[in-house]
């Protein structure tokens, strides 16, 4: 979805967009959307730039980092972006970033796309670790076999190599 500033009344404007499924595709192999996205936000044209806010909402689908089983989690992130365009951007010129640059972004000074701070949005609410259920076993590091529905027999312990011989004096 773009938005033309051209569209906007006084520098000012609102969206709301629900994706179709299969609208939105994230540029990440992890992440995948299960229940299309909602966005809704208010525009506020400020001299050369922009400052968004809104809310998406949405569910993605991700793997459970101990037993790789898909878990759907739920989206409801609120955002407050700055846009300026490339030009002034590369003016300002600092040395460092500050906590204020964070929610800048960069856009062309004509339209907004909408999706991309949808995509970003999405990928930066999914928790960084996520499991299936609190007491997940995860997987058997020998054979592979989800240890939450198998229960293996394979040796997890593991002696360094350079000890093995003196394992065979001890025996």
């Amino acid at each position: 979805m773009r938005i033309e500033l051209a569209s906007l009344e006084r520098g000012h404007g609102s969206f709301n967009h629900s994706y179709a499924p299969g609208e939105l595709e994230l540029d990440d192999d992890r992440v995948s959307v299960t229940t299309p996205p909602v966005v809704s936000g208010e525009i506020r044209q400020k001299g050369q730039g922009l400052r968004v806010t809104g809310q998406v909402t949405g569910r993605v689908q991700v793997e459970c980092d101990r037993c790789l089983k898909a878990v759907e989690v739920g989206v409801d992130s609120k955002f407050d972006v700055d846009y300026v365009t490339a030009a002034d951007y590369q003016a300002q010129q600092e040395a460092e970033l500050t906590e204020a640059d964070l929610d800048l972004s960069i856009f062309d000074g004509e339209t907004l796309d909408v999706d991309e701070l949808v995509k970003e949005e999405l990928l930066l609410a999914v928790p960084d670790h996520v499991v299936c259920k609190a007491d997940c076993k995860g997987m058997c590091a020998v054979c592979g076999a989800d240890k939450n529905s198998v229960n293996c027999d394979c040796e997890t312990r593991q002696v360094d190599p350079r000890w093995a011989g003196l394992e065979k004096l001890v025996k």
